[in-house]
């Protein structure tokens, strides 16, 4: 009797290498994210601001995925690239809790700006109305 092996065609092993990309890929995408972003101030810019929808489509990707039956597909490569993942995402929580300090931070500087700004403005108005 031959046991049965999944071969390259096997829809099985076909799923497992696609889940296998898949999370290679996601700690792929947040080893770029924290390597352009980590402890860098935040400014709001539009590649932040796109860089954060990425994260957010590569987690989504990978909760989708997780949702399936992940039993059936554990290998030991499989479980060290979820390992990774892992990782990622604590490390994920951390730099986001200090990516919203910067922003409350930026935040804070630019109210203290503004209300500089209307100061001026009135004293402006103030002395043109003086003249």
């Amino acid at each position: 009797m031959q046991s049965h092996m999944p071969s390259e065609s096997d829809p099985r092993r076909m799923d497992l290498a696609a889940s296998l990309n898949l999370l290679r890929t996601a700690n792929e995408s947040f080893r770029r994210f924290f390597e352009h972003f980590a402890g860098v101030p935040v400014h709001g810019t539009d590649e932040e601001v796109e860089a954060m929808l990425q994260v957010e489509r590569t987690l989504r990707a990978v909760g989708r995925f997780l949702n399936r039956d992940l039993k059936a597909a554990q290998t030991d490569e499989m479980r060290e690239e979820i390992g990774r993942y892992r990782e990622n995402l604590l490390r994920l929580h951390q730099e986001l809790s200090t990516m919203q300090s910067s922003a409350h931070r930026s935040r804070a500087r630019l109210f203290t700006r503004e209300e500089h700004l209307q100061a001026a403005q009135a004293w402006c108005a103030a002395t043109r109305s003086t003249r």
